[in-house]
């Protein structure tokens, strides 16, 4: 596993962070977190949480990183930390996830999570999860409006269509459809991401849709279909 802190990159075995992993109750991983604030946001209210943030890109969080990394005292954040790799193939040091988050995903995020033809990559990260973990999804509609490279000719996602389309696919990688919604600003505010802040200046009205998911898995580990509850 390859940890950012500022302009240095550690290498870290699992007992590297299964110490850094100990103190905490549970694990909270933000893929594609770009440069890292959300991380933060959560960590800050969650003390009790390690927070990972996840980006095949490492230096827009190279910063924030180096802020997290320092003494309490000085503004850091011992509970956050930052790991260079692909949201698609986690280091294997990342296990028994708690809960997943993805907001305003781009790039092969965008296309693994909206995609149907990507479920084996969303099955890949809920062998990672435990049992009840949930994902928490956040899309910027507007990368359909026009059409980003990412999403092709794929329509723009809605809420009847990610209870239909997204979830068969989402189901047969273990995950089950909870909520979705368009989120409305007090939500994307309080998510604390810079995408929201630039893209809310930029535009009248910013349109995201809200997803949230659960990992249903047997006590085998097989992932099962939980009977539906989506309004």
């Amino acid at each position: 596993m390859r940890q950012v802190i500022g302009k240095r990159t550690l290498d870290l075995d699992a007992a590297d962070f299964a110490a850094l992993r100990a103190p905490y109750e549970r694990l909270v991983v933000d893929l594609g977190t770009g440069d890292g604030k959300h991380v933060l946001a959560v960590a800050r209210a969650h003390p009790d949480t390690l927070v990972v943030g996840v980006d095949a890109s490492p230096d827009a969080m190279r910063k924030t990183a180096f802020r997290a990394a320092q003494k309490p005292a000085r503004g850091g954040t011992p509970n956050a930390m930052f790991v260079w790799a692909s949201a698609e193939q986690l280091p294997p040091e990342l296990d028994g996830i708690d809960e997943l988050h993805a907001l305003m995903p781009w790039g092969s995020l965008l296309r693994t999570l909206t995609l149907t033809e990507q479920s084996n990559a969303l099955l890949s990260v809920g062998e990672r999860c435990r049992t009840g973990a949930t994902f928490l999804i956040t899309l910027n509609l507007h990368a359909w409006r026009p059409p980003v490279p990412e999403v092709g000719d794929a329509p723009e996602p809605t809420p009847d269509s990610a209870r239909t389309d997204l979830a068969v696919e989402y189901e047969k990688a273990g995950w089950h459809l909870d909520d979705v919604h368009y989120a409305d600003d007090a939500e994307l505010a309080a998510y604390g991401t810079s995408w929201t802040k630039r893209l809310g200046s930029t535009r009248d009205e910013l349109a995201v849709l809200t997803l949230r998911w659960t990992i249903n898995r047997g006590t085998d580990g097989s992932t099962r279909r939980a009977p539906s509850t989506s309004r």
